[in-house]
């Protein structure tokens, strides 16, 4: 980890802890360089790193101010996995294989995942669960070379995330996501256990390898009160972004 870096994480660390809140005057660049032991410039990185993560203020010529606590850093498995996310916080994860079947791309799947919407691609209904409960229906789409592979897998596996990474070295480095509101119909009603029109979270994914490849394609329904989403932004970095109706963020 570079010096700037370790800097801006001890500044996080002492927003965290209270040494600063929200609202206080950072000191001056040429302070912070001199307490740790720094050029200048070090604490310039520092600084605007912390402003591109929303953590203080970053206009220019003004004094950093705290703007928000930060969140601790996610882990990867966090990120990229529910059943790994559920590990993470001390939940019991589970999975269920309904249905899996070979279909043909088409259009939109293809250009989700970037295959020949002629080609054919795995689909994947599964119902997952927290400590036995069951609160979401996933529908995913792999291209056909990482298919065939999830297509031999045991239909109760707790996370096919994992098994990709851990026995063929396949491993989901990032995602778009999109979330929005639906109800729950026939299908995820009988699933899910819960009565037709629920509220549910939809959450639409496209994952993608360290390269850039899109890994799978994927519609996850999760009961609305189980779960919500959690995003902070300010006005140096904004990870949000609003979508009309029918624009899918990524196709």
């Amino acid at each position: 980890m570079a010096r700037y870096e370790r800097i801006a994480d001890q500044v996080r660390n002492e927003i965290r802890n209270g040494e600063l809140k929200v609202g206080d005057f950072l000191a001056s660049e040429a302070s912070l360089a001199k307490s740790f032991e720094v050029s200048p410039g070090t604490v310039r990185e520092a600084l605007r790193l912390l402003v591109s993560d929303g953590t203080l203020s970053g206009r220019r010529g003004a004094r950093k101010t705290v703007l928000r606590i930060p969140r601790p850093a996610s882990t990867q498995e966090e990120f990229r996995s529910f059943a790994q996310w559920a590990t993470a916080h001390g939940r019991q994860p589970g999975g269920r294989v309904v249905e899996q079947q070979w279909q043909i791309a088409g259009e939109e799947t293809g250009s989700a995942i970037k295959v020949d919407p002629r080609s054919r691609v795995l689909r994947v209904l599964r119902v997952r669960s927290l400590d036995g409960e069951r609160v979401m229906v996933e529908r995913t789409s792999y291209p056909e070379r990482l298919g065939i592979l999830v297509e031999s897998m045991p239909p109760d596996l707790e996370s096919v995330t994992r098994e990709l990474a851990d026995v063929h070295d396949i491993v989901f480095a990032g995602a778009d996501h999109v979330f929005s509101a639906t109800v729950c119909g026939q299908q995820d009603a009988a699933l899910l256990g819960v009565a037709r029109g629920r509220p549910l979270l939809r959450h639409l994914r496209v994952s993608r390898s360290a390269a850039g490849e899109p890994l799978e394609v994927s519609e996850d329904r999760y009961l609305a009160n189980i779960l919500s989403v959690a995003v902070s932004n300010g006005r140096n970095v904004n990870a949000i972004g609003w979508l009309s109706a029918g624009e899918s963020g990524w196709l």
